[in-house]
């Protein structure tokens, strides 16, 4: 039996630029000729849990999904990629719920590693024929798969020189992360929202938190090509598409690793709106490309020089997410965010004095180690004083490797969740104020999906200002031909932390 005969299930776990991988490899397998079939529908022959591992929870959720694919169909061929498995192989390896762990380096050569693995294990064919000549890899070159060193956590190391002891075990494929990658190119085929394209442009971090355990899963920084980026930009514009969402692990720092530049150097220098920047024009330019969104930025690229240039690419979105992680000074300095309250405020102030009605959102951890009642008052007038249009609130969760893993002062889960409720509450107040100044004004929407709302078919979609929209419609098959272009309304009220709207 072939690929085409093959069914394949995946389940994605973690940020967005987890699911752009997930989506290029579900890619990657339908060009395959496999079948891609619902997580929870009748039994695949392979599973693909896509992991992450930023949180204990995560932990947890890659755990379960792993044995739930295996309980699903115990004959299947169940995978296990991504963070989770980067930080865990060593402990995966005696997990006899899963087949093939594949790190996050690797994620571009699953149909290699699993041909490789089908003829190790003839058992797991069942009489199917699945030979295929000359596969190639993602990018089309033949891949060399074989299994690669494992990382094991008491092992990880920021060294250039030194690689962890490969494992015995012939189904781990996992590349240390503490040494220099190249990009790993990969193409999704297509993407969770309808009406948005995320675009993975960058991988990597060279910040290392105290907190943080994404530079020893996901590397150092990496860009990918500018050439490349447009030339998928240019088909999904090809397919429809008007807004596309720059996205990577940290994307103030693209194009930095293209001259080889060291990230204090650039950022004392205001350096990495030079890459950023002409990634941004460039993919502006795309015909057929109306809105130009970017994922997470540090606030200390957000520069004077820098908002100048972006004021002047008019199909750029006014919304931005500034990472703050606390209000208290003396908590970022124990998250060794390198910056301050002060630093954040300016930002704040020169994006607000560049365009009218722009949108600032952020991510909030609460319960770091050693956070006094009076640093988290800090963090809640701070907030309260920005004014956020969005919160993303996290409980510090603790990650082996990690600096703030070894500090004292650990909270409790009931003081973690007190003080997470507080901030939830506070940003549905913030959320809230900043949605009614759109009551009233002609914007334009993109409709990315139809719903039900108090008994009322609606599209849902987002302005330029990332607010959420409902505008209803007569029938189902009136809303179907709308997602994904763009509608001029007007808000009316608002409704289900969303704005109510009508078509003008």
């Amino acid at each position: 039996m072939d690929y085409f005969k093959l069914t394949a299930a995946m389940h994605n776990l973690g940020c967005k630029v987890n699911a752009y991988e997930a989506d290029a490899m579900l890619e990657e397998l339908r060009q395959a000729g496999v079948r891609i079939v619902p997580w929870d529908g009748a039994p695949a022959d392979i599973y693909i849990i896509n992991t992450c591992s930023v949180t204990n929870i995560a932990d947890r959720k890659s755990r379960q999904m792993i044995h739930k694919a295996r309980s699903m169909n115990p004959k299947a061929v169940v995978v296990a990629v991504g963070c989770y498995v980067q930080a865990r192989a060593a402990e995966l390896q005696e997990d006899s719920a899963v087949d093939l762990l594949i790190g996050n380096q690797e994620k571009g050569r699953l149909l290699p590693i699993l041909e490789e693995y089908w003829a190790a294990h003839p058992e797991k064919r069942e009489a199917r024929s699945m030979k295929r000549e000359n596969m190639p890899d993602s990018r089309g070159a033949v891949a060399e798969a074989r299994p690669i060193a494992c990382q094991r956590d008491e092992e990880m190391s920021s060294s250039e020189d030194q690689r962890v002891a490969a494992s015995p075990s012939p189904r781990c494929y996992v590349t240390d992360m503490a040494t220099a990658q190249p990009y790993a190119e990969l193409w999704a085929g297509k993407i969770a929202d309808q009406g948005r394209a995320f675009i993975k442009v960058q991988d990597g971090c060279n910040q290392f938190c105290s907190y943080c355990i994404i530079p020893f899963v996901r590397g150092r920084i990496r860009s990918r090509s500018v050439e490349d980026t447009v030339r998928e930009v240019t088909d999904f514009a090809k397919r429809g598409y008007h807004e596309v969402v720059l996205t990577g692990i940290h994307l103030s720092s693209y194009g930095l690793d293209f001259d080889g530049m060291n990230y204090e150097y650039a950022m004392n220098r205001e350096i990495p709106s030079t890459g950023l920047l002409r990634l941004i024009r460039t993919v502006a330019l795309v015909p057929g490309i109306e809105r130009v969104r970017l994922g997470s930025l540090e606030p200390r690229i957000i520069t004077e020089n820098f908002v100048e240039a972006l004021r002047q690419i008019p199909e750029l979105c006014p919304h931005f997410h500034l990472s703050l992680q606390s209000g208290s000074d003396r908590i970022l300095k124990a998250m060794n965010r390198h910056y301050d309250t002060a630093a954040f405020r300016e930002a704040v102030r020169l994006l607000r004095a560049s365009w009218d009605e722009v949108a600032v959102t952020t991510d909030v951890i609460v319960g770091f180690p050693g956070e006094s009642e009076e640093d988290f008052d800090d963090s809640c007038r701070f907030i309260e004083e920005i004014g956020f249009y969005e919160l993303h609130v996290f409980k510090y969760s603790r990650r082996q490797g990690t600096v703030a893993d070894r500090m004292p002062g650990q909270l409790t889960d009931r003081v973690k969740s007190t003080r997470s409720e507080r901030l939830v509450q506070l940003d549905t107040r913030c959320s809230e104020a900043f949605r009614r100044r759109f009551l009233g004004k002609v914007e334009d929407v993109i409709p990315e999906e139809i719903i039900e709302q108090e008994g009322k078919t609606c599209l849902r979609g987002y302005n330029r200002s990332y607010v959420r929209y409902l505008i209803p419609v007569q029938d189902q098959r009136e809303g179907a031909c709308k997602i994904g272009q763009i509608m001029r309304v007007c808000g009316q009220e608002i409704c289900g932390g969303c704005v109510l709207a009508l078509p003008i």
